[in-house]
């Protein structure tokens, strides 16, 4: 118990934001004593593992209602609003980019696991025997561990714990390795390419210049591997980039909208507007508050 005390809410709240972003993997453990609502989204994909308490997410238009023993998953880009309906909620939290997790052998076969559960899914993933969420929970302590050192093979650790945590999940879910095939890998390769040079021009006319392949099948692959439309992911990505500007940087709206890939102002506001349901610059004041309140309950 000593152990999770020490760990409980020790970092900040704009080192934790700046990791969900930019950290390869990144374990956390935290406890909240109040509904403390958000309303977020994220580069990463986050596995949430409830220990204590309970709490209400949304995700696109879909509730999950979580207790004890019971684990989310939300894919990367995906918005999310969340609130704490018994408290304390105590839970773990890992979040993992998903280019890093599509480059490791075997998981790479799994990366439908990665993404938002439909609820129907999800369910699966409720009232986990307390044994295996044990074993789950033992998984995270020995990422966080290795995830903060430098010893030697910890690449090789790292891998080897994310492999069994996806095998205990593939389990849960009553889920087959996916077939990588040719397609599945270019579109891997495109999806990448948007992921890393969103801020570049991406219209299917020029990612078919740079793949040597038709528009019209990029678009229909696309949807088939990932079940999304690639223009609107392109979105997802984009506007998901524009909120870790606006928590970490002063940009104007102008300067925003082409640091994410935007020719057009009016285009970008409707986008984010669209994703996140409110402008940039309500999102940016209530993303302050939400740090001031955290580091005042933490001060209390």
């Amino acid at each position: 118990m000593m152990q999770k005390e020490q760990f409980l809410n020790s970092y900040g709240q704009e080192e934790h934001f700046h990791a969900l972003n930019n950290q390869n993997v990144y374990v956390n453990y935290t406890g909240d004593y109040r509904s403390n609502p958000l309303y977020h989204v994220h580069n990463s994909c986050e596995l949430l593992f409830i220990e204590e308490g309970e709490a209400q997410y949304r995700i696109g238009g879909n509730e999950y209602h979580l207790g004890p023993r019971d684990v989310l998953i939300i894919g990367g880009t995906d918005p999310h609003s969340r609130k704490f309906l018994k408290t304390p909620c105590l839970r773990y939290g890992l979040t993992v980019m998903p280019a890093f997790m599509q480059s490791l052998p075997v998981i790479n076969g799994y990366m439908h696991i990665f993404r938002t559960q439909t609820p129907e899914d999800a369910f699966r993933l409720k009232n986990i025997d307390e044994e295996v969420f044990r074993q789950m929970i033992r998984i995270l302590w020995q990422l966080r561990d290795e995830t903060e050192g430098n010893g030697s093979g910890r690449n090789e650790m790292i891998y080897a714990l994310l492999l069994e945590l996806t095998v205990y999940l593939k389990r849960l879910l009553q889920v087959e390795k996916q077939e990588i095939s040719g397609t599945y890998k270019t579109m891997s390769q495109i999806k990448n390419h948007i992921d890393f040079h969103y801020n570049e021009e991406l219209g299917l006319k020029e990612l078919s210049r740079i793949f040597y392949l038709q528009p019209n099948t990029i678009s229909k692959s696309f949807g088939q591997v990932f079940g999304k439309n690639i223009n609107s992911y392109i979105h997802a990505v984009r506007i998901t980039h524009a909120v870790r500007i606006l928590e970490e940087s002063d940009l104007s709206i102008t300067e925003l909208s082409a640091a994410v890939g935007y020719s057009s102002v009016n285009t970008f506001l409707r986008q984010f507007r669209e994703k996140m349901n409110i402008s940039p610059l309500q999102y940016k004041k209530r993303f302050e508050q939400y740090l001031k309140d955290s580091g005042d309950a933490q001060s209390k």
